[in-house]
């Protein structure tokens, strides 16, 4: 998917292909859940949730969406779900509603909106 050029939330959401919006919804639901203080924001054409700074966001592609965490290298992932070895960028990959194990990806969620 192409970067999303404007800045309205709704834009963003209408701009994505249907068979990813379902993954995007379920998403933003679990981290609203998990880090109720955080604040959607479309910066870098993408949804990201932030609190004083960007903790994560929501990327979509064409195979997949992934859910992006900035820190993601500093938590504590027990369940060995995160993808990446960059300095500090992890990200989770779904690929249908189905894929989101919402338990133990809330659990990662509240950790990140914990750092500081």
């Amino acid at each position: 998917m192409k970067p999303y050029k404007g800045k309205d939330i709704d834009g963003y959401l209408t701009s994505l292909e249907k068979d990813k919006l379902p993954v995007v919804q379920e998403l933003r639901k679990i981290i609203r859940e998990a880090i109720p203080d955080s604040k959607e924001k479309i910066k870098w054409g993408t949804l990201v949730f932030a609190k004083d700074e960007v903790i994560g966001a929501i990327m979509v592609h064409k195979e997949q969406v992934n859910l992006q965490l900035r820190r993601g290298s500093e938590l504590t992932d027990k369940e060995d779900m995160l993808e990446g070895d960059g300095k500090s960028m992890r990200h989770l990959t779904f690929k249908e509603t189905s894929d989101i194990r919402k338990c133990p990806v809330k659990v990662l969620l509240k950790e990140a909106g914990r750092l500081k």
